[in-house]
């Protein structure tokens, strides 16, 4: 977003999300969210996402982990244009919100080209799971929930094609988790997979 632009999804003076328990301090915004997240990609183990993968299966994801916390829960983000994060020393800039749903589209028409990854070993598939991760991430479909949406959309990708993907290896402690930011975003601003394919091969079982 440019300076001047207010943030559509962000309380008045504030850079709290707006949110269905309307809570406006952040530290008790963030650990409700983490909460809630948390037990919902739990419950979509016992109750998993079914259909095509495709954008309104990201949607319905990303949806059933974030819609007891956030009214846009599985809506594309829209009318915030840019979007920018600082993270993993250095600025991690993500493409205007009114390109998100030909890209979405562009990348999974490619995906079901490829047969949604059907057929490949694990090495080949550590490849392609990354990138697909990274393209889906550069797009950045919506406005908050991004990784937890992308790490159990990936899961179940993985796991439809006949792989195991565990993302505990990667994503539990703080620590692993900035490093599979850091890939990630190495792959979005750089066009670099080789550290983001290799956490792939390093979470991904047959």
């Amino acid at each position: 977003m440019s300076p001047s632009a207010r943030d559509p999804y962000v309380y008045p003076g504030t850079n709290i999300l707006i949110n269905l328990e309307d809570i406006r301090d952040q530290a008790a915004l963030n650990c409700f969210e983490a909460q809630t997240a948390s037990a919902n990609i739990a419950r979509l183990a016992i109750n998993p996402i079914q259909g095509t993968f495709d954008v309104h299966r990201l949607q319905e994801t990303h949806r059933r982990i974030l819609g007891k916390v956030y009214p846009w829960a599985g809506e594309l983000r829209k009318d915030i244009g840019l979007m920018a994060k600082n993270r993993s020393g250095f600025v991690v800039a993500y493409g205007p919100s009114q390109n998100v749903p030909g890209a979405l589209e562009s990348t999974f028409a490619a995906l079901k080209a490829e047969k949604f990854l059907h057929g490949l070993k694990a090495g080949a598939m550590a490849q392609r799971l990354a990138y697909y991760y990274s393209e889906l991430d550069a797009i950045h479909a919506f406005r908050d929930g991004n990784s937890r949406t992308l790490r159990a959309f990936t899961a179940d990708l993985a796991e439809a094609a006949g792989h195991r993907l565990d993302w505990t290896r990667a994503a539990q402690a703080a620590e692993d988790r900035q490093r599979l930011y850091h890939a990630r975003d190495v792959a979005v601003m750089r066009g670099d997979l080789s550290e983001l394919s290799g956490i792939f091969s390093a979470v991904l079982g047959g």
